[in-house]
């Protein structure tokens, strides 16, 4: 306490009148509180010192006293002085303390008494009111001589700390209907609290797997707990066996009292809960078809614990038959159940199956060690019978191969069962104990065993998952071994001081029979090591010394440096730094497959399967991949698995990279980088159809690049340009926009690898090298990339190094001023071709027409522009759906509404939809907020009508039934006054530092409406009010009938309430914690009313529906608190609502026919975005269209699925189904006049080449010859043997080395001397019919909107998230007409039926026309010289400028 305290009370004096006990609770809470600090804060102070009752500037005047002004809390030694004087002071004390409070200066005057009590929402009696003037200054003694004359006259503030009788009340009071689950659930169940404990632990583990957010067991981890160990038919019904309140799920009550009614009691409760699992509509007889479906389960319960039984080969029918026959009767009835049951062995069977699981998987503990010997036996005889048996055909977990078996010492194993024995024959000497009862805690003699010790089983332990065993072990005689699910229940009471032996089952070929390998492989698993750059370097350059020109690609240096280590590394490294590291050494069995192995490696690594790889390891640089996921069936012993084998397992880099990729590039000669692009590549002869199945490594977060590259390399009129080489005669050097013919010649040489002979992933370092360097800094770093924006790059830089217009002509864009929309676009295009004709044009380049309309004078200005990559936006739909739970007065199950409006609609339409749904007024609709069960708040936004639906931050509203009356006046309606009820409970706390808080307020569940009419003429009580709550929780409340033949509660138990209502109502405040009748100072949590005729007071608060402990925890039924009734209009609304993009509704499914339509309707422009109109004269507000005016041969498609959203970037994942094959885009083509312009198109003559080659067989001659103007459908299957369809050969594994290497810059003036003769050229490509490209560019890429059709022939996927996803590419090979996908290095063939589930995560269509003839999109080089080499300078100066 302050200064102020110390003269009124010291800490040793406070110590003295409280209790040790009272201490010792007070210093342990204020430790739990203060959490270290050792000082309590304001907060802490007024909520658990008093409640939060206390006035504000009262308890923070108290804090300022006790505090002092030194620090900043409240110390221990403070909060018992506080305690101490309150509590425990004299009369006098406490008066002094009230002078202390009032005084805040120092000194005291009266009218500072006033202020004070008036911030306090106090005020002094009228006859006190002028005893003292308001400027007189009242000293101690006359302040304590006023309080003496004023007894029975004070204030709210003075009658708390002199009101000792009340002070004495809070001291002593004691709520003895405040009980723990424990003891409730004890006072129900044949269990211990202890047991009880031990059981909540167990049912938090099984209701949090799988991040369950229920907090119950449901049906689906139920049968994941009791799958491996009971016979499948049977778990659905042991479920509804447990779950009494048939909601689906299993709270702890009914966890707790069904694990009792199966296990503990007299054996006829066993059989009623058996009674129960076959009652299966619960109407408390068994019928013939309860009889049918129990025979089966019975059935089946014999032979899962394989038992001989003359019924096993009986049919159910006829079983079910003798059954009834015995009894005479076709229902049976509990009691004959119950006889019945004492006879039958598969029952006993099933009631012994179901103890034991209880305690085994469960987490029971058994009663006794005779309980626990049995348990154990039984379940581990069952268990090993397929062991054992060999003629057994198992299908149970525990047999399956790499299901976990322990192994325990038999010297251990014997000791137990001795111990478990000798009990049996103490256990007479233990009932006779003191009055004992069942349910007291047993006397554990656990401790006199010791613990696991398997010592002498080992010879040596490598690791604790691999712990090798002494040669020679038999079963039985030195070992005994256990599942899993028994281990784990004996190591819950006994302690393994030793080593843990485990080991796998497995299955050796052709035997049909489980067995442990005591003795399989070690294995050594390797990992990459983490190295530095200058380590890489290191390695690299000591890896062939005596080469001088080894390098380190500066690109992945940067990949190295961010991958393998920081840059900060030591630049002194040992040149012998080894890059793998033992990881650990593992167990595997030889008769295991390699697949399994890999799927343990990644659980133990904590990696996903697709992101691992095994490589067989004789050295560190000789490694065979093993792969494990095309053949499924080998064995570790048929992959070479020997003793002491060493396996790397390679893990992805988080940029989507192969450390073992990447250590290979970097460590390769400069040679070898230049003539071989491929990693654990080989050359060799490749069939014709194992032509372009070669991936792409990822160099550090290219997969973008990978997957872009892929599609446009099996974009088959550009490849066969590509590699027929029509590129080296074409490459542009004057470009100014251009790249020097650096992308081009990158590309087409990667193509021309992707297409040869190589065996294995290829690095694309040349072509990423060339697109970081000149594609700005879009490219530079090794970040994720959009892979639509590289496409739309990559494109155009080919297209710049390509382009056959080396002098471009300016050109004068006019305005289409009303003339006809053909006429401008063949001037648009016409211009456009005029400085750009390149490949790229002819197959990729479309025509998009643009129109901008004025909304005053309706004015149109038409463009038109090309474009090369199409974005399509996903449809937008301004409509929200909107979920409204109804909670009606009459009790019934609330009910869910779904509806569908427009965003742009007020709140007001809400209200009108729903009230037609449920046919209420809408005055009888009030929307609440029930974030928190304590209150029950309007949703004000719902209260004003201007309020637009897309405003509301919430799309799934509570709205409750409101009462109405009819006015005398009107048959109108008009609202009335309700009353707000919630739901609490009072909860006993161990451990508190204040009388006030020593029972902790609850609150939980929904609050309800009471109507509540004041006006009414009927007088309305206590009882109609506890009627109508009644009444609205009844569906809350398991009823008594139930309990007869439902309920899972011990026959001897009283689990009556006695009273009427299981609740009582009390008033209270707003929060629901301080009554609103009493004042503050008596500390009153709410003023009970009885159930009576008396009337109802009315009160300007709510009413607290407390719940008794017992009626809270047995007949309080929280699963359906949030049970609703679904109106039909839900699954309307979601069906209608296209932005649920989870559903699987087929209208939910947006296809590329809907994006189209999306990207051709009218915007709006924003205000903004202003047209300058010419027909207004000044800005406008104005809409704008985009409409196709020309497809491309080859159609590319991006779906922009990444959209600006409140300022942020997400991905939309909405599902866009799109069509493989006759896709017609032209119907969204706008409509033409009926007569083109006559120099749309121009044919010209044939000019074939007569040019001899070394490709000189591949010239098809004039008469085979197809125009564009009579092109037919060239399909590749039908026409392999076509020597101008197909693809060239590809080049000998030697060739590019013969080929000079001569760099790229910007032309020059050509020098003189300069012999043409020095470029070594390749033959003539082949020489096609053409048309006049200078009009329209391609045969037939005209302007007439034709019904061709467009065939899908790759497409791009983004998986996962914005920032963080990968590209994968899907392709289909044109030789062999099969879908591969491609993930970075991957290439694996797919099913087209594999297509359709990529509609969630398509990004990028590549569409290619039907009847399209390759052969007239390539350019007739007859006569021209080739311009550039094959292969540029890796070596040249610039390269280094990449970084």
């Amino acid at each position: 306490m302050g200064s102020g305290s110390t003269k009124i009370l010291s800490f040793d004096e406070a110590s003295k009148r409280l209790s040790q006990t009272d201490l010792d609770r007070i210093e342990t809470a204020f430790r739990e509180l203060t959490t270290g600090t050792n000082e309590l804060n304001y907060t802490n102070f007024k909520r658990d010192i008093f409640a939060n009752f206390l006035p504000e500037k009262l308890a923070n005047r108290l804090f300022q006293l006790f505090v002092g002004s030194s620090r900043i809390g409240l110390s221990y030694r403070d909060l018992i002085c506080c305690l101490g004087l309150i509590y425990y002071g004299s009369q006098k004390e406490r008066m002094q303390l009230l002078y202390a409070i009032f005084t805040q200066t120092g000194t005291l005057r009266w009218y500072d008494v006033e202020e004070f009590l008036r911030l306090c929402g106090d005020q002094l009696p009228q006859e006190l009111e002028y005893f003292f003037q308001k400027d007189q200054i009242v000293t101690q003694e006359k302040f304590l001589q006023w309080l003496e004359r004023s007894q029975g006259h004070t204030t709210t503030i003075i009658d708390w700390l002199t009101d000792e009788q009340r002070l004495h009340e809070l001291l002593t009071y004691t709520n003895d209907r405040i009980y723990d689950q424990y003891s409730i659930l004890a006072g129900v169940t044949h269990l211990s609290e202890r047991e009880i404990k031990e059981l909540e632990q167990t049912y938090h583990q099984f209701y949090t797997w799988n991040n369950n957010k229920q907090q119950q067991i449901t049906s689906q981890i139920f049968s994941t707990i009791f799958s491996p160990v009971l016979p499948s038919i049977l778990i659905p019904a042991i479920f509804e066996a447990f779950d009494e309140n048939r909601d689906g799920s299993i709270d702890f009550k009914e966890f707790a009292c069904g694990i009792s009614a199966a296990c503990r009691g007299p054996q006829i409760e066993r059989y009623k809960f058996l009674f129960r699992v076959f009652d299966r509509d619960h109407d408390g007889v068994l019928s013939h078809s309860d009889i049918i479906f129990m025979t089966p389960c019975l059935i089946e319960v014999a032979q899962f614990v394989y038992v001989s039984n003359e019924h096993i080969k009986t049919s159910r029918e006829l079983y079910a038959n003798m059954i009834a026959n015995e009894h005479e009767s076709v229902l049976l009835k509990p009691e004959d159940f119950l006889l019945w049951c004492q006879k039958d062995r598969l029952v006993i069977e099933l009631v012994d199956l179901i103890f034991q699981i209880c305690h085994v998987v469960l987490g029971l503990r058994p009663s006794s060690q005779q309980d626990e010997l049995n348990i154990a036996n039984h379940f581990l005889r069952r268990e090993k019978c397929p062991f054992n048996e060999s003629e057994t055909v198992s299908n149970r977990l525990t047999s399956k191969p790499g299901s976990s078996w322990f192994l325990i010492s038999m010297d251990w194993w014997f000791k137990w069962e001795s111990q478990c024995s000798s009990s049996i024959v103490n256990s007479n000497e233990l009932k006779t104990k003191a009055n004992s009862s069942i349910k007291s805690n047993k006397i554990d003699n656990r401790f006199e065993l010791g613990d696991i010790d398997n010592s002498s089983l080992v010879e040596k332990i490598i690791s604790n998952d691999c712990v090798q065993l002494k040669p020679g072990l038999r079963h039985g005689i030195h070992f005994e071994m256990i599942p899993e699910l028994l281990w784990i229940f004996l190591r819950k009471y006994y302690r393994c001081i030793g080593p843990i032996v485990c080991r796998k089952v497995t299955y050796r070929k052709n035997l049909n029979k489980p067995e442990l390998d005591l003795y399989p492989l070690i294995i050594r698993i390797y990992c990459n090591r983490t190295l530095s750059t200058q380590q890489i370097e290191a390695i690299a350059a000591n890896k062939n010394s005596s080469n001088s020109t080894h390098f380190a690609y500066p690109l992945l240096n940067f990949v190295s440096a961010s991958m393998f280590g920081s840059t900060n590394a030591p630049t002194s490294v040992a040149l012998n730094t080894p890059r793998h590291y033992l990881a650990c050494s593992y167990f595997v069995s030889q008769y295991q497959t390699v697949r399994s192995l890999a799927e343990e490696l990644s659980i133990k690594f904590g990696k996903p399967l697709d992101e691992i790889r095994l490589w067989a390891r004789p050295n560190e640089n000789d490694l065979r991949q093993i792969d494990f996921e095309s053949i499924d069936e080998i064995t570790c012993q048929e992959a070479g698995f020997n003793q002491n084998s060493e396996i790397l397992l390679e893990i992805r880099n988080n940029d989507l990279t192969w450390p073992e990729e990447l250590y290979t590039l970097a460590t390769r000669s400069k040679a070898l980088a230049v003539s071989t692009l491929s990693i654990n590549s080989s050359i060799g002869n490749v069939e014709e159809e194992g032509r372009g199945q070669i991936g792409l490594s990822n160099l550090g977060n290219t997969c973008f690049l990978n997957a872009a590259v892929q599609c446009l390399s099996h974009s088959f009129p550009l490849t066969f340009y590509f590699l027929h080489k029509y590129h080296l005669f074409e490459i542009n050097k004057d470009n100014p926009i251009g790249m020097q013919g650096n992308i081009a010649l990158r590309y087409g040489q990667l193509i021309a690898k992707l297409w040869g002979n190589v065996r294995g992933p290829l690095a694309p370092f040349e072509l990423r090298g060339s697109v970081a360097k000149f594609g700005s800094s879009r490219f530079t770093d090794f970040q994720q990339h959009d892979s639509q924006e590289f496409l739309s790059f990559l494109l155009d830089g080919l297209h710049e190094d390509l382009n056959r217009v080396h002098d471009k002509p300016y050109v004068e864009l006019k305005d289409s001023d009303d003339r006809p929309d053909e006429d401008v676009a063949h001037e648009h295009w016409s211009n456009h071709i005029a400085r750009n004709s390149s490949i790229i044009v002819d197959l990729f380049h479309g025509l998009l027409r643009s129109q901008v309309k004025c909304r005053i004078c309706e004015f149109k200005s038409v463009r038109f522009d090309p474009f090369n990559v199409l974005s399509l936006p996903l449809p937008i739909d301004t409509s929200i759906y909107i979920d409204a739970k109804l909670v009606l007065l009459n009790g019934l199950k609330p009910i869910r509404y779904g509806m569908k409006l427009d965003g742009e609609l007020t709140v007001d339409h809400i209200k009108k939809q729903l009230s037609i749904l449920s046919s209420l007024s809408i005055e009888q609709i009030g929307f609440f907020d029930v974030t928190h069960p304590s209150s029950l708040r309007r949703y004000t936004l719902m209260d004003y009508s201007q309020t637009k639906i897309k405003q509301l931050n919430v799309r799934d509203f509570v709205a409750y039934e409101l009462p109405l009356t009819k006015s005398t006046d009107n048959n109108n309606s008009s609202s009335i006054p309700f009353i707000i009820a919630i739901h609490r409970r009072l909860e006993r706390q161990d451990r508190y530092l204040s009388p006030l808080t020593r029972q902790k307020i609850l609150f939980f569940g929904q609050p309800i409406i009471i109507p509540y009419d004041e006006n009414e003429s009927t007088k309305i009580t206590n009882k109609s009010i506890y009627e109508n709550v009644s009444k609205q929780l009844e569906r809350l409340l398991r009823k008594n009938t139930d309990l007869s033949y439902v309920s899972n509660h011990a026959l001897d138990c009283d689990d009556s309430l006695g009273e009427r209502y299981p609740f009582i109502l009390k008033h209270v405040t707003e929060d629901g914690k301080k009554c609103s009748i009493c004042p503050w100072n008596r500390f009153c949590t709410g003023c009970l009313f009885e159930s009576n005729t008396n009337e109802f007071l009315r009160t300007r608060g709510n009413l607290a529906i407390e719940w008794e402990s017992s009626a809270y925890y047995l007949r309080y039924l929280s699963g359906r608190e949030q049970d609703v009734e679904i109106h039909p209009s839900v699954k309307l609304s979601r069906t209608l609502n296209n932005n649920d993009a989870n559903t699987d509704e087929p209208s939910s499914i947006i296809t590329l026919e809907d994006c189209l339509q999306s990207f051709t309707n009218w915007e709006n422009l924003e205000n903004k975005e202003m047209f300058n109109c010419k027909r207004c004269k000044k800005l406008q507000p104005a809409d704008k269209k985009l409409d196709i005016w020309k497809l491309p041969p080859c159609l590319i498609f991006h779906i922009k699925r990444f959209q600006l959203s409140n300022n942020r970037w997400i991905k939309s994942s909405r599902p866009v189904r799109f069509p493989i094959r006759s896709f017609q885009p032209s119907k969204y083509l706008p409509t033409r006049s009926s007569t083109t312009n006559s120099s749309s198109m121009s044919p010209v003559d044939d000019n074939l080449s007569n040019s001899s080659s070394s490709l000189s067989s591949l010239i098809t001659q004039p008469s085979d010859m197809m125009s564009s103007s009579s092109s037919s459908c060239l399909t590749h299957e039908n026409n392999s043997h076509d020597s101008t369809i197909r693809l060239p050969p590809p080049e000998s594994s030697d060739e590019s080395l013969k080929k000079p290497k001569t760099g790229f810059g910007r032309r020059k003036n050509k020098n003189k001397n300069e012999n043409p003769n020095d470029k070594v050229n390749i033959p003539c490509p082949p020489k096609f019919n053409q048309t006049n490209d200078q009009i329209i560019c391609s045969a037939d890429n005209n302007f007439d909107p034709d019904n061709t059709t467009y065939n899908l022939y790759a497409f791009v996927c983004h998986y996962g998230f914005i920032g963080g996803g990968h590209y994968v590419s899907f392709v289909k090979n044109h030789i062999n007409q099969q879908w591969y996908c491609f993930n970075d290095s991957s290439c694996k063939p797919v099913s087209e039926s594999i297509l359709e589930q990529c509609s969630s995560s398509a990004y990028l269509l590549f569409y290619q026309r039907e009847c399209l003839d390759h052969r007239c999109y390539m350019p007739n080089v007859e006569g021209k010289n080739q311009v550039a080499n094959e292969l540029s300078l890796t070596g040249d100066d610039r390269w280094c400028s990449l970084m």
